[in-house]
């Protein structure tokens, strides 16, 4: 998904709001070039290097105008392969580009920064990309980077037509810490080092093959500028590059500590979305005008299942919960079940058939809200793990054929616009992982209890929903309720993988329903979007 044309301000420029300027140009033709050589760890001048059509560093150069020692560079051939990095432009270009500065074009998964005022918003940080923690696992088997933790992803797409190029500069030392990490794709390219001394004529080629990935650190970081120059873009290239805070003992560490924290742990999470992303949603729900349906759609189905309980129990509600989006908790005398099924996909006698089997003593109301019958559940029939397991993995033999309504793309919206109408101070976290649920579920996602690809159909829903109950045994219900169930069927590899994203979903649900966050249910959601496997790790 591509921009408009351009954002170039000041003196930046491109060959799209300049195209009578050339923007492949040499700006250092004054410059003495030399070539950096990993192997001997030398920038060789230009003219040497080529005349031995090789780095001379098998001899004693000892000359500094014909190469000196060049540290903090490391490069790794071949950090992805072909079929890595075709998945990884693939999800890249999956995300919304923005229109950058000098003919390039960018994604964002970081914080906000004001460098002149040295301010900084967290808002709108969601976290690194579900794609990013393969990276982030291989660099960290890296010496150098075994203790780097990203805060954030930048995303870079240059372009020759676009006189795609960015100036010399170093990157902030304020906040941003000592390792600058790039992962080259699509195409070779050129990373220019300029010594920061005033009247150097030095300019130091470092080149950077497709699919090679490139450090800077110490000196190179800070002694040097660095550059790509217009004329080294010769293809469509994309830099995926991660940077991290300073350290612990630096000044902005000393004067924000809470702040520091708090991006380290927004940092961990892999449900981030980007900026761009954001605000694409944001636009995209306010433009279809769906936030006062959503709301008008939950308070008169939840307040019609209240007045059919009290009606036919006689008895007062003291709290209802929404567990998801067909099943509701109920307190009155007792505790209830209240669960919606669509009329258009079964019959009241099929549903009388299907709880019979599985010895419930459920009753269906004569009432229905939504087109929907209402089935109600003494939760005493369900008070146990394994209660609630063995019933779960029995519904789930009796009803595999019939066919629920799709949580479609209105579905969705429905709930982003739930989320943007509260605007709890956690929505953003809630939106980000409302919407990396959907991606990872796309169109295979129905109503109730049931998830159903060609191949299968799964009942996860509500065997998630009930891993929450009570949130301080977590872990343990988890591996009591998967174990009872699978006496009687047997989780599949890829609804194993799909726990996380089903508890994932039910948590951004119930926090959003909630008049207040529940710091335990937001901790929860937390702990799954920094470990996207979590629960699969809990039963297997």
């Amino acid at each position: 998904m591509y921009p408009s044309p351009c954002a170039c301000k000041g003196i930046r420029s491109c060959n799209l709001c300049q195209s009578g300027k050339d923007h492949n140009s040499n700006d250092f033709q004054s410059h003495t070039v030399y070539i950096y050589c990993d192997a001997c760890r030398q920038a060789i001048r230009m003219d040497i290097y080529e005349l031995k059509s090789q780095c001379p560093h098998h001899t004693e150069i000892g000359n500094e105008s014909i190469a000196f020692p060049l540290d903090g560079i490391y490069l790794v051939s071949d950090f992805v392969n072909e079929i890595e990095e075709k998945n990884l432009v693939d999800a890249i270009d999956n995300d919304i580009w923005i229109s950058s500065q000098s003919g390039r074009l960018k994604q964002d998964f970081g914080i906000k920064i004001n460098f002149k005022k040295q301010t900084i918003k967290t808002k709108y940080f969601t976290g690194m990309p579900l794609y990013s923690k393969a990276l982030l696992e291989r660099l960290h088997t890296h010496r150098v980077l075994s203790d780097f933790q990203s805060v954030e992803l930048c995303n870079l797409d240059y372009s020759s037509e676009r006189g795609s190029h960015i100036d010399p500069h170093i990157d902030d030392t304020w906040i941003w810490g000592e390792r600058l990490i790039t992962i080259n794709l699509l195409s070779n390219t050129i990373l220019s080092l300029i010594p920061n001394e005033q009247n150097s004529k030095k300019i130091i080629y470092i080149p950077v093959p497709r699919r090679w990935m490139i450090v800077l650190y110490g000196d190179a970081r800070y002694e040097y500028k660095h550059a790509i120059q217009g004329q080294h873009i010769q293809d469509r290239r994309l830099a995926v590059t991660f940077r991290e805070l300073t350290g612990t003992k630096e000044k902005f560490y000393e004067e924000n500590k809470d702040l520091y924290e708090k991006i380290i742990r927004i940092g961990k999470r892999f449900t981030g979305i980007s900026v761009g992303r954001f605000e694409h949603v944001v636009n995209e729900v306010n433009s279809q005008a769906v936030e006062k349906m959503d709301v008008e759609i939950c308070s008169n189905t939840e307040e019609q299942l209240k007045e059919l309980f009290e009606s036919t129990y006689s008895s007062k509600i003291s709290a209802f919960e929404k567990l998801n989006p067909t099943t509701y908790m109920v307190d009155s005398e007792k505790k209830y079940l209240m669960k919606l099924f669509p009329q258009l996909s079964i019959s009241r006698e099929q549903l009388q058939t299907i709880f019979s089997s599985c010895q419930s003593n459920a009753i269906i109301l004569n009432g229905s809200v939504n087109q929907s019958y209402i089935v109600i559940v003494h939760y005493d029939d369900l008070s146990s793990n394994q209660q609630i397991a063995r019933f779960l993995a029995q519904w789930r033999l009796a009803t595999d054929h019939f066919s629920k309504n799709s949580l479609d793309q209105d579905w969705f919206n429905e709930q982003y616009a739930s989320i943007l109408q509260k605007k709890k101070n956690s929505f953003p976290f809630l939106l980000s992982n409302l919407f990396t649920c959907q991606q990872q579920l796309s169109d295979q996602l129905e109503i109730g209890l049931q998830w159903t690809t060609s191949k299968q159909s799964s009942y996860l829903m509500d065997l998630t929903s009930t891993f929450l109950t009570d949130i301080n045994s977590f872990p343990e219900n988890v591996k009591d309720i998967v174990k009872i169930y699978e006496e009687t069927v047997r989780l599949t590899d890829e609804e194993l993988n799909l726990l996380d994203t089903f508890v994932r979903l039910q948590l951004v649900l119930t926090i959003n329903h909630n008049d207040s966050d529940d710091e335990k249910q937001l901790d929860l959601l937390e702990q799954l979007s920094s470990n996207v496997f979590l629960v699969r790790n809990l039963v297997r």
